[in-house]
C-alpha cells in the first residue's frame, strides 16, 4: 500500500532529525512541542500543522515547501542504518573547510588504495 503524505512527511522529518542528530525531544523543544508529538509525526499517525512545519523547516535550514516537495516526490530514498551513517558522514564533511574537505578526500582515497592492495 502506498504511503500517505503524512507518512512521507514523517519519513522526511525522521531522516532530517537523525541527520542533524537531534533526539525527538530536542527537536520538539526547538518548535515548542513534545518529543512524543514528534514521534507521532514521524510515524505518520499525526499530521503536522503548517506552523510546526515552518518551525521544523527552520530547524533543518530549509523551507516548509521544500519539506512537502521532498515528501511528495517519488525519490527512492530508504531509511536504513547505512543511509543514516552516510548522511551523518556527509553532514560532517559539509561542515569542513574546503582545505579540510580536500584532506578528507585524499585520506579516503588512500584508505581505498590500501584496501585494494590487501584484497
Amino acid at each position: 500500500m502506498p504511503q500517505s503524505l503524512n507518512e512521507r512527511i514523517g519519513d522526511v522529518i525522521k531522516r532530517k532529525r537523525q541527520k542533524y542528530r537531534y533526539t525527538q525531544s530536542d527537536l520538539g523543544a526547538k518548535i515548542g512541542v513534545s518529543g512524543s508529538y514528534i514521534s507521532s509525526i514521524e510515524s505518520g499517525t499525526t499530521g503536522v500543522r503548517i506552523t510546526e512545519l515552518e518551525g521544523l523547516a527552520v530547524a533543518f535550514q530549509t523551507t516548509a515547501v521544500d519539506l512537502i516537495t521532498e515528501a511528495a516526490g517519488k525519490d527512492e530514498y530508504r531509511f536504513t542504518a547505512s543511509n543514516r551513517e552516510r548522511d551523518a558522514f556527509l553532514t560532517i564533511y559539509d561542515g569542513l573547510t574546503p582545505e579540510h574537505q580536500k584532506q578528507a578526500r585524499n585520506f579516503l582515497l588512500f584508505l581505498r588504495q590500501q584496501q585494494d592492495t590487501v584484497e
